[in-house]
């Protein structure tokens, strides 16, 4: 069951996206909570998978000699998940994206010279099978560049099993394991991760033992 995030996680949500080097407390005073409850919240956004890391971005204009490409590709449809995986862990790449229209796969890329575009080309890309090369365009300005999301209260955020993955349909098993929170789909996900990390659970929750709950 998607959980949903109220006004202060938006607000949160928010400040770190206009600018990720603002303090807890500098939020806080944004948002009008304390600064506590920021730092609280942020952990839930960060155990539910909301927030995945917070990261530099780089002005692109400002670094000499990068080329920055975007490679339309397309994939057998049996293959899709494959390929776009064998893509994301080639250096270089920094976004894959599955799309609808003549290519069905595209991944922005990162070299440092138009001869590494063309060698990525004609080596790494032409080395994978079931694929092919639709076109390829260079970026030559950025003029706007932000993760595109419509933030408001009560937006559903679905949930995903910190065992096996799937996603969670009914209500979520919550474990507290130190500071942070696991999300399970089922009580036997649940027992399982216990079983598979007794150890570590038992050595993060030393002070105030593992609480079970449902979201």
């Amino acid at each position: 069951m998607p959980v949903r995030l109220d006004e202060v996680d938006v607000g949160i949500v928010k400040a770190l996206a206009e600018d990720g080097r603002r303090s807890l407390r500098e939020i806080a005073r944004l948002v009008s909570v304390s600064t506590p409850t920021v730092e609280s919240r942020l952990k839930r956004l960060f155990d539910m998978g909301v927030i995945k890391r917070i990261s530099p971005v780089l002005d692109l204009d400002k670094i000499e000699h990068g080329i920055n490409a975007l490679v339309n590709l397309k994939v057998e449809t049996s293959k899709l998940d494959e390929v776009s995986s064998q893509l994301a862990e080639m250096e270089g790449v920094s976004c894959v994206f599955m799309v609808t229209g003549e290519s069905n796969l595209s991944i922005r890329l990162v070299t440092d010279s138009v001869k590494s575009l063309q060698e990525f080309l004609t080596t790494k890309i032409a080395a994978l099978q079931d694929l092919q090369l639709v076109s390829s365009n260079v970026i030559t300005k950025i003029v706007k560049e932000e993760q595109s999301i419509v933030l408001r209260p009560s937006l559903r955020v679905r949930l995903r099993c910190d065992y096996c993955d799937g996603k969670i349909e009914g209500e979520a098993f919550k474990l507290r394991v130190g500071e942070r929170e696991r999300y399970f789909c089922c009580r036997v996900c649940l027992s399982s991760y216990k079983e598979k990390y007794g150890p570590r659970i038992e050595a993060l929750s030393k002070q105030d033992g593992p609480k079970i709950s449902n979201v």
